[in-house]
């Protein structure tokens, strides 16, 4: 089928950060090599013929080169990334849509080997890979000591690169229409950088951040295997850890925050600041929003829950974020507090960040639709009232899309919170699971390795739905149903 050469070519590229793993795993000495070379080949198989093709031809052009010593000699690519793009272009929006949805589902699928190699539950094997490579951070795992070290940072290089998006990762050879296509169906828009710049400036950024904030988890104490794993964590706001229990100082847990922080901060932010548009980045609506609400939380949780400030601090980062990393205690936090971490969890982040759930901008678009409608009853009949974010009109028609989006979203996140509470979970804690997995977040108020089979394979698809979004596994469902 063509639609399966064309997940070949996104597997092959979600395959390659993974090599960072098994060289890990070689030079340590571990033995976790095996499981992650297998993963790797497994990922990377279809384009295996286009590997062993151009190898022939290599040998063809040497052994010329013996007895016509005037043949030009060059050597062939070892892979064809010209072909491979060929793979993923002329794609319709709804083909995307699908193929993304089928490689959300796909990577993580074939990635539970490292961990089924080890003695890991098939369920809580695909929810750990689920987990990392939805960049969620909840973890089944009892103790990361059932796995060696060059697992972990497999873990880890999950979190990162499903931070970054599998899709993403072949937009640079991609172009066009298509490559527009494959920016939305990552929850992502081509008018925030714009397309031509989109690749270059992510992957930059993404670079840098992860770059710095290796060097201060270092400069702060961490070692240099926890640091690497904890950036990877962070800035991706995947949030596993590389280590079971860590007493850590309050400078540490502060530079986790900054991590979970800048990975939920629009690359458009970073973009203008290394310009040198530092007032334009700052007074961005959608910025001054994260701040803001941010802010606005941690005052009421300190005023009128009675919540530690401090505390309250790293898990609302975490929250909105949609870090994951567990630096406040939960179990202290008053029940308002509780359900201002499930407001956070539900609204995310910045556009065009490594943030899940609904997104701020969404939230803005909405907030300003329904203040323009009030503003409208009191003006003269025909007066047109516009809606705008930094200055600039929203179409009526995103401004619907975003309300659709926003109801299912609501919708599947009720009925699943409904789902826990028929199971016996309190009310709070379900909505707080349920939370965390759709907004891929990584919070949780009960111990993950003691949820049912039940409640862990509902978990996997809350995680697997919030990362991709909605619309993209509906358009899988669409296209399966077609076929």
């Amino acid at each position: 089928m063509e639609i399966l050469r064309k997940l070949g070519a996104v597997m092959f590229y979600a395959s390659i950060p993974l090599s960072l793993a098994l060289a890990y795993s070689l030079v340590s000495g571990d033995g976790g090599w095996v499981p992650i070379l297998a993963t790797i080949l497994i990922m990377g198989l279809p384009a295996l013929p286009q590997i062993a093709g151009s190898m022939i031809e290599n040998t063809k052009t040497a052994l010329r080169s013996l007895y016509k010593p005037d043949a030009e000699f060059v050597y062939r690519k070892v892979l064809d990334t010209g072909s491979m793009r060929k793979e993923v272009e002329t794609l319709t929006l709804g083909e995307v849509l699908a193929l993304t949805g089928m490689a959300w589902l796909v990577v993580p699928f074939l990635s539970v080997l490292p961990y089924l190699y080890y003695g890991v539950p098939v369920v809580d094997a695909l929810f750990e890979s689920m987990s990392g490579w939805t960049s969620t951070g909840l973890s089944a795992l009892p103790t990361v000591s059932v796995i060696p070290a060059s697992v972990i940072f497999f873990r880890s290089i999950t979190n990162w690169v499903g931070g970054l998006g599998i899709v993403v990762l072949i937009l640079s050879t991609t172009k066009g229409m298509e490559a527009i296509s494959f920016l939305r169906a990552e929850g992502r828009s081509e008018t925030e950088l714009g397309i031509a710049s989109t690749v270059s400036t992510t992957f930059g950024v993404y670079l840098g951040l992860t770059a710095i904030f290796i060097v201060l988890a270092m400069a702060v104490g961490f070692n240099p295997f926890d640091a690497v794993n904890l950036t990877f964590a962070g800035i991706s706001n995947g949030g596993f850890f590389p280590f079971d229990s860590y007493d850590m100082s309050a400078i540490q847990k502060v530079v986790l925050a900054m991590m979970m922080f800048a990975g939920a901060t629009s690359i458009l932010f970073f973009r203008n600041v290394w310009k040198g548009n530092v007032e334009r980045a700052v007074r961005d609506e959608e910025f001054l929003a994260y701040v803001g609400i941010t802010a606005l939380a941690i005052v009421l949780s300190a005023f009128l829950a009675h919540d530690g400030a401090f505390n309250f601090f790293l898990s609302a980062v975490a929250a909105i974020a949609g870090g994951g990393f567990g630096l406040g205690n939960l179990a202290i936090i008053h029940v308002f507090g509780i359900y201002l971490l499930i407001l956070l969890m539900l609204s995310g982040g910045m556009t065009g960040s490594t943030t899940g759930a609904v997104k701020l901008w969404r939230v803005l678009v909405i907030a300003k639709a329904v203040w323009r409608q009030v503003k409208e009853a009191f003006l003269p009949r025909g007066s047109v009232q516009l809606v705008k974010i930094n200055g600039l009109p929203i179409p009526d028609r995103m401004i619907v899309e975003s309300a659709i989006f926003v109801f299912a979203y609501l919708i599947i996140f009720l009925g699943a919170a409904g789902a826990f509470m028929s199971a016996s979970y309190g009310t709070e804690d379900s909505l707080f699971l349920v939370a965390t997995a759709m907004g891929n977040v990584g919070l949780t108020t009960v111990s993950i390795p003691a949820v049912g089979l039940a409640g862990k394979s509902l978990l996997i698809i809350l995680m697997y739905v919030g990362r991709i979004e909605v619309f993209p596994s509906l358009a899988l469902v669409a296209f399966l149903v077609r076929r």
